[in-house]
């Protein structure tokens, strides 16, 4: 029976739904690398651990989360790592050793039909010292030799690369440009040239890959690592214009509403009809994430019958209160990532959006300019995109914003009830 878990991934009976969306993204990987998007918390790890956790016929899945990874020697260490896991490509490497070089002879003979977690560390310790010699070019052999193996299986080799755009944040924070160069560089190359028919690569992340990607090609241009006349090659269009990409939304109604129904069920809550429908009224539109906070937070807060009013007074007091604001403050950081001046002007939007339910995009430009001093249209938009990203804020066919998530900008007007213009 499914359970209510705030903040971790829903696993196995824990996990709702998706299972049409994941059948798409079956079929495209079939043919085709992708890209899933989707804001924070609307599931993105969720279904590529669902696709780790039960693989289609005719995939081996390697589930990768590179949030705390920091450079290409660490990414591909820990790949190979993520491979040697899966017990038929480990015995089918043993079986083909020498033609992987990057997998030193002394892992191999260590290869057999169970590692323990203390052989994988010390393999993670030779595969890393291995890899830093002749990283870039061993590595795409390496890849190669993968693809190989899963094209005589008649089987294909699916990579699911969670939490992609933290590394390369990571990377250009710690001044790495030779290093992101390079693995910009390899990761393009081994999808693009290397006709890898039997390997494919979904990347999702927490992270806009937009936000982080944008300045990537003028910093590697500024530190001198490329020219000119390469800049097209390294934008963010370039660099994954293979990719198909799929966008997750959030639950339609009536899914939200079983959802939530079971949810109770599952703490021997009885609920009548009118009680999802509230739920869904407070928080607008119905992010698993948020229906699961606030059910969390009503299983521990009520006594007795669980009356509309009971459920807005939780809503009010403990999920736009003190009790629950840690749930919401990675938003309220997120927007530190944009730059001082983009800060405040985001923070002015968010609140005058807040306040005003929906605003045209013109009258949310004279707010930028005011909260900026900046009459650059491009970076207003490239704000605006952000923020739809990072703050489920929705651009509509009438040229209005408005916030897609009530709860959202409940939280933000209960604990910035004023915003700040540069005057």
């Amino acid at each position: 029976m499914i359970k209510e878990i705030v903040g971790s991934i829903p696993r196995d009976e824990n996990f709702y739904d998706r299972e049409d969306l994941i059948k798409d993204m079956w079929n495209i990987a079939d043919e085709h690398d992708i890209f899933l998007i989707g804001p924070r918390r609307f599931g993105k790890s969720g279904i590529l651990c669902r696709m780790y956790d039960k693989p289609e016929k005719g995939f081996k899945v390697i589930f990768m989360d590179c949030e705390k990874l920091e450079d290409p020697y660490e990414f591909f260490t820990e790949l190979l790592v993520e491979v040697l896991k899966n017990r038929t490509l480990r015995l089918k490497i043993k079986d083909c050793a020498n033609s992987i070089s990057l997998i030193p002879i002394k892992i191999i003979d260590k290869v057999k039909d169970h590692i323990s977690e203390i052989e994988l560390s010390e393999i993670k310790v030779v595969l890393r010292e291995s890899i830093e010699k002749h990283w870039k070019e061993e590595s795409i052999r390496c890849i190669k030799e993968l693809n190989k193996l899963a094209f005589d299986c008649n089987e294909k080799i699916l990579f699911l690369l969670d939490e992609f755009p933290s590394l390369l944040k990571h990377m250009i924070d710690d001044g790495e440009y030779y290093e992101t160069k390079l693995f910009l560089e390899w990761f393009r190359a081994l999808r693009l040239d290397l006709n890898l028919t039997n390997t494919r690569f979904i990347i999702a992340g927490s992270r806009n890959i937009y936000t982080v990607y944008r300045n990537i090609p003028d910093l590697l241009l500024e530190k001198g690592e490329i020219k000119n006349s390469q800049l097209t090659y390294f934008s963010l269009s370039q660099v994954f214009n293979d990719f198909r990409k799929i966008s997750i939304e959030s639950f339609d109604t009536e899914t939200a509403k079983e959802f939530i129904k079971e949810l109770f069920a599952s703490n021997q809550i009885t609920v009548k009809d009118d009680i999802p429908e509230k739920i869904l009224n407070l928080i607008g539109s119905p992010v698993p994430y948020f229906i699961q906070l606030l059910i969390s937070e009503t299983k521990r807060a009520h006594a007795g019958n669980l009356t509309l009013e009971k459920i807005e007074k939780i809503y009010n007091e403990r999920i736009l209160g003190p009790t629950c604001r840690y749930y919401f403050e990675y938003y309220e950081d997120r927007l530190k990532e944009y730059g001082s001046i983009n800060e405040n002007g985001a923070k002015v939007i968010i609140t005058e959006l807040s306040k005003a339910g929906k605003l045209t995009k013109n009258e949310l430009f004279d707010i930028f300019m005011l909260a900026t001093k900046s009459e650059d249209i491009s970076k207003f938009d490239d704000l605006m995109n952000d923020l739809e990203m990072d703050f489920y804020i929705k651009f509509d066919a009438n040229n209005n914003y408005s916030f897609l998530s009530k709860i959202l900008s409940d939280w933000w007007l209960r604990w910035h009830p004023s915003s700040t213009i540069r005057r």
